[in-house]
């Protein structure tokens, strides 16, 4: 009986044609979706967010991050399907108005056709546009349509984008008309990403063992500083280093593509870092967007920064010690001029620009680099279309998972005065169950605007023992500015006598205090 029912099963699933999606050694689990063969169309069954709708045969699917948006692709076309609720003071016009705002840049982007119509009894949102195509991206998809359907208090956002003229690809509207919304069956599956191969990554014997030093699951907890002459000069770190007794083994430094030829400083930066016995974690950033310029991430992909990227690559291949390297940072974070907010919310234009550049360290033979992926703490906007997670550049382009929050005062209006535990408890623990990596803070502080530094200090001190997995932590020393030049965020860590002692406190006691006073 118990071999009978099982026969019956499979040809249950075979029938209803039930499939797993494989992600590297994992596989989705059955039930969360399934596909049915039609024609002229198949029929796309998502129960994890509960909709159906027909697609173009012979799809593959990823829901590798099925809590978020279920991809679908051919070598055409790509479909991403989002659930957006309507909540915290998001309703359907301000979401479509901010998701779009991409197109105020109408150097880089043609908006084609814009309209409302009423499909099936729902409010449907419909926008296509263009831009051109990439040089550095293999089979790039340039032709877009997103259609926002309202359901209840959702948003259903179906985005499209195709190699070709859409209405050459089999046009998009038959997503819409055949779109049926239904209550949820089934639990979100979410992939976890996998710890990095030493052999894998090829790495030089000295960038192994600053790895375990550093990375190591035994490695205890070190911290590093931003402060914004180092390492071109090491006069102020030197003076808060001896202030506080304690020698920062990790500083931060920021560089941008300063020209499309070479960094005219990053050898100098590299070659000071080691003279003074520090490891550089290294950030490489585009320049703000100017709307009107167009936006440097196409520039990048299609091959107009190819010698700079590759005189950069080879200047941190040739230097042959150890590298924290953190690209684009926080590329969730509309400030961000490489966040998809401002390349046509297409998040995988990010993730091909992360790996293209990583192809150059490739062949510059840069085998002393540790790669940090560092998003915000926050997505801005927090729509589903802008999680981390779907800037996600892969496993094997990914070393060290970045950490960063804020507790940035209350000088601005509606900011909040945040302790350190409410900005990283939640991020913490869920940065657990997705990445079985090692962790870091690549950059915090707090402001001393409306609270007690010192005291936040304290607390973090305290609070961080708990958080094994976060193997080094890098205090930001500097501030923001208002647009009057006033200092509105203070995040120094010499800002007065009593928050200097305690630095000098925490960071000089021996490992065995948590235990103490755990």
């Amino acid at each position: 009986m118990k071999k009978r029912s099982i026969i019956i099963s499979i040809i249950l699933v075979l029938l209803l044609g039930l499939i797993s999606v494989s992600y590297g050694a994992e596989t989705v689990p059955d039930g969360i979706y399934w596909i049915e063969d039609g024609t002229p169309y198949d029929k796309f069954v998502n129960n994890v967010h509960g909709y159906s709708l027909n697609v173009d045969d012979g799809m593959t699917v990823d829901m590798s991050y099925s809590n978020i948006c279920a991809v679908l692709e051919n070598q055409h076309k790509r479909i991403e399907i989002y659930k957006q609720p309507l909540e915290q003071g998001i309703n359907r016009s301000s979401y479509i108005n901010y998701s779009n705002k991409f197109l105020n840049n109408t150097l880089d982007h043609r908006k084609e056709y814009e309209s409302t119509v009423t499909i099936n009894g729902h409010s449907v949102y419909i926008l296509q546009w263009s831009r051109d195509k990439l040089s550095r991206v293999q089979n790039d998809k340039n032709y877009y349509a997103d259609m926002e359907i309202t359901v209840g208090n959702y948003v259903y956002s179906i985005f499209v984008k195709a190699d070709e003229p859409l209405w050459q690809s089999g046009g998009y509207m038959y997503l819409a008309n055949s779109f049926t919304a239904f209550t949820p069956t089934q639990s979100a599956y979410t992939r976890k990403a996998k710890p990095t191969n030493f052999e894998d990554k090829g790495w030089n014997n000295e960038t192994k063992i600053a790895y375990n030093q550093y990375f190591g699951s035994d490695s205890e907890l070190k911290w590093g500083i931003f402060e914004p002459n180092a390492p071109d000069s090491f006069s102020d770190l030197d003076r808060i280093e001896s202030e506080i007794e304690y020698e920062f083994p990790i500083i931060l430094n920021y560089t941008s593509f300063e020209n499309k030829i070479m960094h005219p400083w990053l050898k100098g930066r590299l070659d000071n870092a080691y003279a003074h016995n520090k490891i550089l974690e290294l950030t490489l950033q585009t320049p703000d967007e100017t709307w009107g310029e167009g936006n440097m991430i196409y520039d990048v992909l299609n091959g107009e920064y190819d010698g700079f990227l590759t005189n950069y690559a080879e200047t941190v291949s040739e230097f042959d010690h150890p590298v924290l390297f953190r690209l684009c940072n926080e590329m969730n974070g509309d400030w961000c001029p490489y966040s998809s907010y401002h390349t046509s919310k297409d998040t995988l234009l990010f993730k091909e620009f992360y790996r293209y550049i990583y192809s150059i360290f490739e062949k510059a033979g840069a085998d002393n680099v540790i790669w940090i992926w560092n998003p915000n703490g926050v997505s801005f906007p927090n729509f589903k279309w802008n999680d981390a997670l779907m800037y996600y550049p892969g496993d094997e382009y990914v070393d060290i998972i970045g950490l960063t929050a804020y507790n940035t005062g209350t000088y601005y209006k509606d900011e909040k005065w945040t302790e350190f535990k409410d900005l990283y408890d939640s991020m913490y623990w869920g940065y657990l169950t997705l990445f079985d990596k090692p962790m870091m803070i690549t950059e915090f502080s707090s402001s001393s605007v409306g609270g007690d530094k010192n005291q936040w200090v304290i607390n973090m001190f305290d609070h961080i023992q708990y958080y094994e997995n976060i193997k080094v932590a890098v205090w930001w020393d500097g501030c923001d500015w208002d647009s009057n030049g006033n200092v509105a965020r203070p995040y120094f860590i010499d800002e007065f006598p009593q928050l200097i002692e305690t630095f000098k406190k925490y960071l000089n006691v021996k490992s065995d205090f948590w235990d103490i006073y755990a």
